[in-house]
């Protein structure tokens, strides 16, 4: 019964072999998923993101860009974190986003961070973390996913701000028309 009344609404969930930690949308050049469904992707409805295309990443294609660690300490922090994770650069070249531009890092509850892409690209231990001290991040946690980067990265960065914790979406935007 419940499937009927599925189909009869037209929705036809996107099959994928593992839950999606984390999804790109905006200036994407290599999509593997189609426009947001509005009752699939009940998040992206409460926060008011549309899209027509996207790149959406399993924890299993985010180990397969390669893995970093890093260790990165704040003053507001009990103690040093290990994270390990691809480089954010590597997860938006995997999506096919632009060399420019920006990107919004934005968590579950909907906390947001925006970075040139430049940086980015130019900062090696820029890390989407998806595990931290040997432990796969879970929601409730500091997962599905977490933006994490040396002290000191963004001008006037104020202790950690700007760690971005429970990272489900990344949007990119091109750069602005001159």
């Amino acid at each position: 019964m419940i499937v009927v009344g599925a189909l009869s609404f037209g929705f036809v969930p996107q099959a994928w072999a593992e839950p999606v930690l984390v999804t790109v949308t905006g200036a994407v050049g290599k999509p593997n998923r189609g426009a947001r469904d509005d009752f699939a992707d009940a998040l992206f409805v409460v926060h008011g993101i549309a899209f027509e295309a996207a790149r959406a990443f399993t924890r299993v294609d985010l180990a397969a860009l390669g893995q970093r660690e890093t260790t990165v300490v704040y003053d507001v922090w009990p103690r040093p974190a290990s994270v390990r994770g691809p480089r954010l650069a590597d997860v938006l070249a995997a999506a096919g986003a632009p060399r420019d531009g920006t990107v919004t890092v934005q968590a579950l509850d909907g906390y947001s961070f925006t970075l040139p892409m430049e940086m980015v690209e130019s900062t090696p231990d820029m890390i989407l973390g998806i595990e931290a001290d040997g432990k796969s991040l879970s929601i409730g946690g500091r997962g599905p996913a977490w933006l994490v980067f040396p002290p000191g990265l963004v001008p006037g960065q104020e202790e950690d701000h700007g760690l971005v914790w429970a990272v489900f979406h990344l949007r990119v935007s091109p750069p602005e028309e001159k």
